[in-house]
């Protein structure tokens, strides 16, 4: 029986309890299910060549023993085994690959096999989301066959590629624009039309990346709803709604905002900033936007519930553990420390912790550190009866400065950067900030050599066009942050001769480049006399 089939014949209640009855569970149930699929894990992970490198030819018998044998793991660890796409040394034959950046636009790809029993998975997770993305209470969600969804997220070969293809045959959904049809234009065009076909047809829902919808949604109010209408194309409904928000807008001489055109029923919304959005997003849309979280390698892990106030990870996707900051910060300082872990029964209300996973149901990836930062905000929500842990997505850890969900930037690209633009740059730091419009940008604080040559240099606009010359011909992505989102990605201050050796002095310890969370940015620039907070 597909979805449509049970919207027709089942009660709500008995959708619900198949789809979203991880809420009901308590940390104990929560953890049995971790243990259980980890084992299983573990014996398919131990008969393959993958397997064998990365638990270094022992099978453990327990989860506690895993924890102790397996080491902690980045993506360098399984590169050559999975760029290759070598199905011979997985632990089970993918049905498909993912892919994403691996390092801004200076590294390869990164790619993950997805195996059948993921892909089932990612289709109940992908259920539970757009049902709660239209929950208002326990039990309650607003869906029915036929639904038109704005889906303003990339194709395949990236992770959000996979709904459309999730929900075929499961249940009947009119993409704007349609799904083949988009997969041949850019990420650009096809949000272009397919906002414009929702104005003219109506949106019922919309899954998109928060930094892009927050842009549409202004784009809309600055040029007063009519960008690009054509009313010969309107359904009639949608006409008269279209209409009356005209006339409301001239008598009340203000802008048409989505929400007075548009009566969504479920917004879900990803995105590494998408914290700094989601109320612009509600302002605009009138709805309270559902956050998910996910990546490549993890698949999607993490959703809100109906009160849309925390993220809560899916019991059956990854196995979870969880790096406190003084840890990262221990082995960031010393590569050689290795930091400990702990379960997500362990966990402290109001800590920041660095996420690591272990896939399940025949994934790759095992203690895998995918360089995401959470704040555990509470350990249950009593008035909501969920007795599972809320997070609050933060950031990428140290040192990657992610910008909008659109580009990934490491001391190693600014480096290589500054090396091609030939500017005498003696000494440098840069650190994620955000706008009075909450937009990130990278602020880069820079020291001339004046030992060189740097007549023309002085003048920091000069030096940020001659490095986003760089950063563009480096890095793809970096050219779509201005161009879909409006927004100025970087910004370059000049600090005067000294000023980083004067503060590395002082403190006596090396200093971190990117996003340098161990010293203290603040002190630098009232050393420079500059005005700012990191």
């Amino acid at each position: 029986m597909n979805f449509d089939q049970m919207l027709r014949t089942k009660t709500h209640e008995e959708i619900w309890q198949r789809y979203c009855n991880f809420l009901d569970m308590n940390l104990d149930q929560f953890m049995e299910i971790q243990n259980q699929l980890l084992m299983e894990q573990i014996d398919l992970y131990a008969d393959c060549e993958l397997g064998q490198a990365i638990m270094k030819g022992q099978k453990p018998r327990n989860p506690d023993e895993f924890r102790r044998i397996v080491p902690l793991t980045d993506y360098e660890d399984y590169a050559d085994y999975l760029l290759p796409k070598n199905t011979k040394v997985l632990p089970a034959e993918p049905v498909v690959w993912i892919q994403t950046t691996w390092e801004g636009g200076k590294a390869p790809v990164k790619v993950a096999p997805y195996t059948a029993s993921m892909i089932a998975s990612h289709r109940e997770i992908a259920f539970a989301c757009i049902m709660l993305a239209t929950s208002k209470r326990k039990g309650h969600f607003d869906l029915k066959p036929g639904m038109k969804l704005l889906n303003g997220m990339a194709p395949l070969p990236y992770l959000t590629g996979l709904l459309p293809y999730t929900l075929q045959g499961e249940y009947t959904v009119k993409f704007m624009p349609d799904i083949e049809a988009g997969n041949k234009m850019s990420f650009g065009e096809r949000n272009k039309l397919g906002f414009k076909m929702g104005v003219h047809k109506g949106i019922d829902l919309f899954y998109g990346l928060s930094s892009v919808i927050v842009r549409m949604s202004e784009s809309f109010a600055e040029g007063s709803g009519s960008s690009g209408v054509d009313l010969l194309k309107f359904d009639l409904g949608q006409l008269s709604k279209f209409a009356k928000a005209k006339i409301h807008s001239k008598l009340e001489k203000q802008a048409i905002l989505p929400k007075d055109v548009f009566d969504l029923k479920g917004f879900v919304c990803a995105g590494t900033d998408t914290a700094h959005f989601k109320e612009k997003i509600e302002h605009y849309w009138g709805v309270k936007p559902l956050e998910i979280f996910g990546g490549t390698e993890a698949t999607c892990i993490g959703t809100e519930s109906w009160t849309k106030n925390g993220l809560i990870f899916f019991p059956e996707v990854c196995f979870y553990e969880f790096i406190p900051m003084e840890e990262f910060y221990k082995n960031l300082q010393d590569p050689t420390y290795v930091p400990k872990t702990y379960l997500m029964n362990e966990l402290i209300p109001d800590h920041y912790y660095e996420i690591v996973i272990t896939t399940l149901k025949g994934g790759a990836f095992a203690r895998y550190r995918i360089g995401d930062v959470f704040k555990c905000v509470t350990l249950e929500r009593k008035e909501d009866g969920i007795k599972l842990p809320h997070f609050q997505y933060i950031d990428r850890v140290d040192p990657v400065i992610d910008l909008a969900g659109f580009t990934r930037i490491t001391e190693a690209t600014i480096s290589e950067v500054i090396k091609l633009s030939k500017i005498n740059i003696e000494h440098w730091f840069a650190v994620k900030r955000y706008d009075e419009q909450k937009r990130p940008y990278m602020a880069m604080y820079i020291e001339l050599n004046h030992g060189e040559n740097v007549i023309g240099l002085e003048d920091p606009d000069f030096i940020k066009e001659h490095l986003e010359v760089y950063f563009k011909y480096l890095d793809d992505d970096y050219k779509s942050l201005k161009k879909m989102l409006g927004i100025e990605p970087m910004k370059v201050h000049v600090l005067p001769t000294g000023t980083i050796k004067q503060y590395t002095q002082s403190i006596r310890h090396k200093m971190a480049k990117v996003n340098p969370s161990h010293f203290d940015v603040t002190e630098v620039l009232k050393l420079a006399q500059i005005p700012g907070k990191a």
